[in-house]
């Protein structure tokens, strides 16, 4: 099964996708942007895509609403992914 996310391996994308898709081996897809990611399902280079609609510190993100909508595409399912992240630097870094 092919998923398309938008960014690179290693992304929040490919760790919702592994995460939703848990009992699948899927191959990711690599998109620059979220249009290319729905483009790639209707093209029939993925099954599937996953895609952020919504952040926690932003709210909704009406971009992408609009993108499904106007592709005709659903959404089947979600997958909330709660993003811990840490800034390391060396020591007597400004």
């Amino acid at each position: 099964m092919k998923i398309s996310i938008q960014g690179e391996k290693g992304s929040f994308h490919e760790v919702a996708a592994r995460q939703y898709f848990r009992d699948e081996t899927i191959e990711i897809v690599p998109c620059s942007t979220f249009d290319l990611t729905l483009m790639s399902v209707i093209e029939g280079k993925a099954d599937f895509a996953v895609m952020a609609i919504e952040n926690a510190r932003s709210g909704s993100i009406l971009y992408n609403y609009t993108l499904i909508r106007e592709s005709g595409m659903k959404i089947l399912g979600e997958h909330n992914l709660r993003v811990v992240q840490n800034l390391m630097a060396l020591p007597d870094q400004s």
